[in-house]
C-alpha cells in the first residue's frame, strides 16, 4: 500500500509499483556449467551446427540465388516499416506495423483499435517473423535486418525500457531508428508546492531509466522525441531541466525534438534551441 507523506497520497509509490509489476519477463539466462562439461558440449554443438548448416545450404531454392540477391529480397520484405511497440494484457510485448498510407490509432495518440486485440497481435507477430522463421539460413541472414532497417516507435511511457530485456543483446544493438512519445501533467516538473513535488518524483525515475536505455543503444542513428500533453502549461525555461537526462545522447546527426505547434512554443523555438545547446543537449528543435 502506498505511503502517506505529509497528508498527501504518494503517487510516486503507486507509480513505482505499477512500473515494476507490469514489467514483462526477461529472456532466460544461460545455465552455468563446469569447464569440462561445457567444453565437451560446445564441441558437440559445433559439430551438430556444422552438420545442420551443411544440410541447410543444400536447399535447391537458396542455392540458385546469390548471397547479394538474397539479402536484397530480405531487405524488401523486412525493411522500411514503422513498428509501434505495445504491451499486451498478459504483460508480454507485442507490435503493430503502422500503415504508411494513413496514420493509425496509435499515431493519433490513442490505443490500438478493436482490430488489434490479442488475437490480432499474435497474427501480426507471426506474419512479421514468417520469413526469418522459414529456415535457419534465412533466419541467420535476415533477422538482424528486422531491427536495422525499421523505425521503432514507443508511444507508451515505459515500453522502451520494457522491451530491452526481452530481446537478445546483439539484435537490440542493431536498432538504428527510434521514435519516443512522452507526455506529462502540467505539474510534473519541480515546484515549491509539496503536492506538485510528489508528482515530480513519481515520474522522474521512469523517465531517467528510459533516457539511459536510449543513450546506451550502440547502433542508434536516428532519435525523435515527441513531447505533448498538458505538460506544456509549464514555461519553456523548465524544458532543459526535463531534457537533462538526454545530455549524454550523441549521434552522428543531431536527434530531433518535436514540440506542439502552439504559438507560444513556435515563437520560442530559437531560444529553446540555444539554451539546450549551452547545456550540452545536442538536438534540433521544431514544432510538429
Amino acid at each position: 500500500m502506498a505511503r502517506i507523506k505529509q497528508g498527501v497520497f504518494s503517487w510516486e509509490d503507486v507509480l513505482a509499483y505499477r512500473y515494476q509489476n507490469n514489467k514483462p519477463a526477461a529472456l532466460p539466462r544461460p545455465r552455468r556449467q563446469s569447464a569440462l562439461s561445457s567444453r565437451g558440449q560446445s564441441q558437440t554443438r559445433q559439430s551438430e551446427t556444422r552438420l545442420c548448416w551443411d544440410v541447410q545450404l543444400q536447399s535447391s531454392l537458396l542455392a540458385k540465388l546469390s548471397p547479394e540477391l538474397r539479402v536484397m529480397i530480405w531487405e524488401q520484405v523486412l525493411g522500411g516499416m514503422r513498428i509501434h511497440i505495445v504491451q499486451r494484457d498478459d504483460r508480454r510485448m507485442a507490435h503493430v506495423v503502422c500503415l504508411t498510407s494513413q496514420a493509425c490509432d496509435i499515431c493519433r495518440g490513442g490505443l490500438p483499435s478493436s482490430s488489434c486485440k490479442e488475437s490480432q497481435l499474435r497474427i501480426l507477430s507471426s506474419s512479421l517473423l514468417a520469413l526469418p522463421l522459414a529456415c535457419k539460413q534465412i533466419y541467420s541472414e535476415s533477422i538482424h535486418l528486422l531491427y536495422t532497417l525499421n523505425t521503432f516507435e514507443f508511444s507508451s511511457t515505459w515500453s522502451l525500457s520494457y522491451l530491452r530485456p526481452t530481446i537478445p543483446t546483439d539484435l537490440w544493438d542493431s536498432i538504428r531508428a527510434v521514435e519516443l512519445s512522452w507526455a506529462f501533467p502540467g505539474h510534473w516538473l519541480p515546484s515549491k508546492d509539496p503536492v506538485k513535488s510528489v508528482y515530480f518524483s513519481a515520474g522522474r525515475q521512469q523517465w531517467i531509466e528510459t533516457c539511459c536505455v536510449v543513450s546506451r543503444m550502440k547502433s542508434l542513428q536516428s532519435f525523435t522525441l515527441h513531447l505533448s500533453g498538458s505538460w506544456f502549461s509549464e514555461p519553456v525555461e523548465k524544458l532543459p531541466v526535463f531534457l537533462e537526462p538526454l545530455r549524454n545522447l550523441h549521434l552522428r546527426q543531431k536527434w530531433q525534438l518535436n514540440l506542439p505547434r502552439q504559438p507560444y512554443y513556435v515563437n520560442e523555438i530559437r531560444n529553446i534551441g540555444l539554451d539546450l545547446k549551452k547545456r550540452g543537449i545536442d538536438c534540433v528543435v521544431q514544432a510538429a
